[in-house]
Protein backbone atom coordinates (compact mmCIF):
# COMPACT_ATOMS: atom_id res chain seq x y z
CA UNK A 1 0.00 0.00 0.00
CA UNK A 2 2.82 2.17 1.10
CA UNK A 3 4.23 2.04 -2.52
CA UNK A 4 1.32 2.83 -3.80
CA UNK A 5 0.88 5.97 -2.71
CA UNK A 6 4.30 6.56 -3.33
CA UNK A 7 3.83 5.61 -6.87
CA UNK A 8 0.63 8.45 -7.14
CA UNK A 9 2.87 10.91 -5.52
CA UNK A 10 5.81 10.21 -7.95
CA UNK A 11 3.37 10.57 -10.85
CA UNK A 12 2.01 13.59 -9.35
CA UNK A 13 5.38 15.04 -9.25
CA UNK A 14 6.42 14.24 -13.05
CA UNK A 15 3.21 15.99 -13.97
CA UNK A 16 3.98 18.98 -11.97
CA UNK A 17 7.49 18.85 -12.66
CA UNK A 18 7.29 18.38 -16.90
CA UNK A 19 4.19 19.89 -17.35
CA UNK A 20 2.94 16.78 -19.03
CA UNK A 21 -0.32 14.79 -19.27
CA UNK A 22 -1.45 11.71 -17.25
CA UNK A 23 -0.51 9.57 -19.76
CA UNK A 24 3.07 10.92 -20.29
CA UNK A 25 4.17 11.22 -16.86
CA UNK A 26 3.54 7.07 -16.87
CA UNK A 27 5.40 6.83 -19.56
CA UNK A 28 8.32 9.31 -18.08
CA UNK A 29 8.12 7.49 -14.83
CA UNK A 30 8.06 3.85 -15.80
CA UNK A 31 11.26 4.80 -17.89
CA UNK A 32 13.08 4.35 -14.48
CA UNK A 33 13.51 0.77 -14.36
CA UNK A 34 12.93 0.31 -10.27
CA UNK A 35 9.71 1.72 -10.73
CA UNK A 36 8.66 -0.09 -14.40
CA UNK A 37 9.72 -3.53 -12.30
CA UNK A 38 8.01 -2.68 -9.48
CA UNK A 39 4.78 -1.86 -11.55
CA UNK A 40 5.05 -5.04 -14.15
CA UNK A 41 4.97 -6.89 -10.11
CA UNK A 42 2.21 -5.22 -9.14
CA UNK A 43 -0.37 -5.06 -12.34
CA UNK A 44 -0.12 -9.05 -11.98
CA UNK A 45 -0.30 -9.48 -8.36
CA UNK A 46 -2.26 -7.01 -6.62
CA UNK A 47 -5.99 -7.20 -7.75
CA UNK A 48 -6.50 -3.18 -7.14
CA UNK A 49 -3.06 -2.57 -9.65
CA UNK A 50 -4.57 -4.85 -12.09
CA UNK A 51 -7.92 -3.42 -12.57
CA UNK A 52 -6.31 -0.22 -12.62
CA UNK A 53 -4.41 -1.49 -15.49
CA UNK A 54 -7.52 -2.80 -17.43
CA UNK A 55 -8.46 0.41 -17.36
CA UNK A 56 -5.77 2.44 -18.47
CA UNK A 57 -5.64 -0.08 -21.05
CA UNK A 58 -9.56 0.57 -22.20
CA UNK A 59 -9.27 4.34 -21.76
CA UNK A 60 -5.60 4.83 -23.72
CA UNK A 61 -6.44 1.96 -26.35
CA UNK A 62 -3.47 2.04 -28.97
CA UNK A 63 -1.53 4.51 -26.88
CA UNK A 64 -1.95 1.67 -23.64
CA UNK A 65 1.17 1.33 -21.81
CA UNK A 66 -0.10 -1.70 -20.65
CA UNK A 67 -0.82 -4.81 -23.23
CA UNK A 68 -2.33 -8.59 -22.39
CA UNK A 69 -0.07 -11.47 -23.06
CA UNK A 70 -2.36 -14.31 -22.46
CA UNK A 71 -3.40 -13.74 -18.86
CA UNK A 72 -0.18 -11.87 -18.19
CA UNK A 73 -0.07 -8.01 -18.13
CA UNK A 74 2.62 -6.43 -19.56
CA UNK A 75 4.23 -2.91 -19.97
CA UNK A 76 5.25 -1.80 -23.72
Amino acid sequence: MEDRNRWILHIKEVRSRHGVSLLEAERIALSDPHWRRWVERQINADERCRKFARTHMAANRQASLVYRDGEVLKLR
